[in-house]
């Protein structure tokens, strides 16, 4: 296969993207060569390197086999290489000035460093003057050449006398969002392995990110090169699975197979960088004096010190910190996931759950406890539930004639309860429905069952948090009997796992019968007399403002009980979003000055119409 290889041997004098130059024309030599394409990858071999590169202040990886066999060069070293992919009958000059300016808006892993050699993927034979003056003006020292039949993929590369390697960013985690980094490997873009690479003298992970340059959206591909985090509680093929804790992740090999919910993001076309953290078996962690085995996340909204909270903390950490990840995975039992969307100011949905176990994820109660999803934006949000949730694509959506704000959800800070006022009745206005502020211990009072004596608040007191203490007993049992087995002592838990583990062994089998049946009635009643149809939906007002170094009671002394809005979608599986609306403001103990905290909605919406949920 040939290759042309044009050298721009004079060097040019003003390196401004505005202004051309009249280079005289250099000659064209022709450097003849093979190539096999992509790299096949196939040799067996027990060593795999990853490579460190920093141009500038910015640094990348690259895998240790090359992607495409071309050899552009003789030599050994590696180099710097963008490849364009021009079609159409456009002058040659406008599609890559379109292109470069469509580099630089879309991807954060090309940069102008990469223009050093410029690969064009061409049938267009002619490399006229304008064209080699205006790479010239971008840096570019050689031109390279391929016919138009050759399956190169835009975007930013390192060359050598071996081949192309695709330059993935490499990002420090200085949030502290993730347990572990990952890469796929070259084999099987479905198995991973950890990023062993480090970069900028972090003390943190570095997470590597690859170009967006090189997928395309298509049918069997709608999430192409959409890059996701996932919580520690999903497994995915090649690397560990930790739950938050170091006794689990000793205990097992590295999973064999992903989590099904993994494995529709793969299948979809995205890349999974990392895995995020998470408060052990997603129980509750609120403060770093809870964290032992692991360091508690940063909440990057306020002062920088405000509490991350929510079992899905690094899913929310990492999301609202890092432009450059899209969508993060949580799981969500009581508010797992809702609850760090409301403390870092994401949106955050828990779809339909259907009250079964799910089986290959590491989540005790499963009547409760269902996977979930985290955004930075409502339109990346919706385009991955579309595809993720398999929800079908139809005109048909949810038009709600009524919007509950009940009264016992409302804000106790009156800046909170103002914003949350006054995008409600917006939504309401802009809905054509009506605003109804209800009072669920009234409309409990008047519609309870015979049977029931008590108040709404008092009757479902307990009823989510015993059969949380039970399920987390019975559910890590064989965590416990295994560890013990394998290294003759018990397993390291934190205190606040401790305390769930010691609740639920002593509970009694007939209790776990009545907060049982607690749920059905809550469930009967809650469909019947609030969220009683298609147009009806609930909204409450949602904000935190703790800050993570304070000083909780022993677990033994905390108060786990209680029914907040949340609640009514973890025990009837309806599905409940978070969405940002706004900020208040508040005086930080920690900067002295005035700062904000992000304000949120959670919005309960009727149970979708097809097995897994709706959007």
């Amino acid at each position: 296969m040939a290759i042309r290889k044009i050298p721009l041997l004079v060097p040019f004098r003003n390196h401004s993207r505005d202004t051309a130059s009249g280079l005289p024309s250099p000659p064209f030599p022709c450097l003849k060569a093979t190539t096999s394409g992509a790299s096949s990858n196939s040799s067996p071999t027990l060593l795999r390197t990853t490579s460190v590169i920093q141009l500038g202040d910015k640094a990348f990886a690259i895998q240790g086999q090359c992607d495409y066999e071309v050899r552009l060069t003789d030599s050994p070293h590696l180099d710097t290489l963008t490849c364009f992919v021009p079609h159409g009958t456009s002058p040659l000059k406008y599609q890559l000035e379109k292109a470069y300016l469509s580099y630089q808006q879309k991807d954060d892993v090309f940069c102008d460093a990469f223009l050093s050699h410029v690969l064009l993927v061409s049938d267009e034979s002619a490399v006229d003057e304008p064209v080699m003056d205006l790479l010239a003006s971008w840096g570019c020292l050689v031109i390279f050449q391929l016919p138009g039949t050759e399956n190169v993929l835009p975007g930013p590369y390192f060359f050598s006398a071996c081949g192309l390697y695709s330059a993935w960013r490499i990002f420090p985690d200085d949030k502290n969002a993730f347990i572990l980094s990952t890469i796929p490997t070259q084999g099987d873009n479905h198995t991973y392995e950890n990023l062993n690479a480090a970069a900028f003298g972090a003390s943190s992970l570095c997470v590597a990110v690859p170009s967006r340059l090189r997928t395309t959206k298509s049918k069997q591909k709608p999430l192409a090169g959409m890059r996701i985090a996932i919580k520690d509680l999903f497994h995915l093929k090649g690397v560990h699975t930790g739950c938050g804790n170091r006794a689990y992740r000793m205990l097992h090999d590295a999973s064999k197979t992903s989590s099904s919910a993994v494995q529709s993001v793969l299948d979809l076309g995205s890349v999974i960088v990392g895995k995020t953290k998470t408060v052990e078996f997603g129980s509750s962690q609120e403060v770093i004096g809870d964290w032992c085995d692991y360091f508690y996340p940063f909440n990057s909204r306020g002062d920088g010190y405000l509490a991350a909270t929510g079992s899905s903390t690094g899913s929310a950490s990492g999301l609202a910190a890092y432009p450059w990840l899209d969508i993060t995975l949580g799981t969500d039992a009581g508010g797992s996931i809702r609850d760090p969307a409301v403390a870092h100011g994401v949106y955050g949905f828990r779809p339909t759950h259907d009250g079964q176990q799910i089986p290959d994820v590491v989540i005790p109660c499963g009547i409760f406890h269902t996977p979930g999803f985290l955004g930075r934006g409502s339109g990346t949000l919706l385009e991955f539930g579309h595809h993720w949730l398999q929800t079908p694509s139809s005109d048909q959506h949810l038009k709600p004639t009524r919007v509950l704000f009940p009264r016992e959800y409302h804000a106790d800070h009156e800046g909170v309860q103002v914003l949350a006022e006054e995008w409600v009745s917006s939504l309401a206005t802009w809905l054509g429905a009506r605003k109804l502020d209800v009072s669920v211990e009234e409309t409990w009072s008047a519609t309870r069952p015979a049977d029931a004596c008590k108040g709404f608040f008092e009757t479902f007191n307990t009823t989510f948090i015993d059969l949380i203490y039970s399920e987390f007993w019975s559910y890590l049992s064989e965590f416990r009997e295994t560890y013990k087995a394998k290294f003759d002592t018990d397993p390291y838990v934190c205190k606040v796992t401790q305390y769930l583990w010691n609740k639920g062994r002593s509970m009694s089998d007939e209790r776990k019968k009545e907060a049982s049946t607690e749920v059905k009635t809550h469930n009967d009643w809650f469909l019947r007399h609030l969220l009683n149809d298609d147009e009806t939906i609930i909204v409450a007002p949602r904000y935190k403002l703790d800050y993570r170094d304070e000083y909780l009671p022993a677990p033994e002394l905390r108060s786990y009980e209680g029914f907040d809005s949340n609640l009514h979608a973890s025990l009837s599986g309806v599905p409940n979003m978070i969405v940002p609306i706004g900020q208040c403001s508040f005086h930080s103990k920690i900067s002295g000055r005035e700062e904000y905290f992000p304000v949120s909605l959670s919005i309960i919406a009727p149970k979708g119409d097809h097995s897994h949920s709706c959007v």
